[in-house]
């Protein structure tokens, strides 16, 4: 299950609709990723973050010549996994 799934789920089971509108949210950012992907600050080497606007998640991705490959979205309050 990708993070998106068990963000949606998760906020689903604590407000009703709260996980539709976490996926909107979510598609709202990769949108904003691909009209500028070059906007978003950098994390380290080459991934740049974006920040999700009103939830914990920041999505993490690379951008190679035009194409952009979308590595990790992130919930900030788990616990990392190494």
């Amino acid at each position: 299950m990708s993070d998106i799934e068990t963000g949606a789920i998760y906020y689903n089971a604590k407000k009703t609709g709260l996980g539709s509108r976490f996926a909107l949210v979510i598609k709202s950012t990769l949108v904003s990723i691909r009209k500028m992907p070059l906007a978003a600050s950098i994390a380290f080497e080459d991934t740049r973050y974006k920040v999700v606007a009103r939830f914990p998640y920041i999505i993490l991705y690379v951008v190679r010549g035009n194409v952009i490959f979308i590595t990790r979205v992130f919930n900030t309050h788990q616990q990392p996994v190494y």
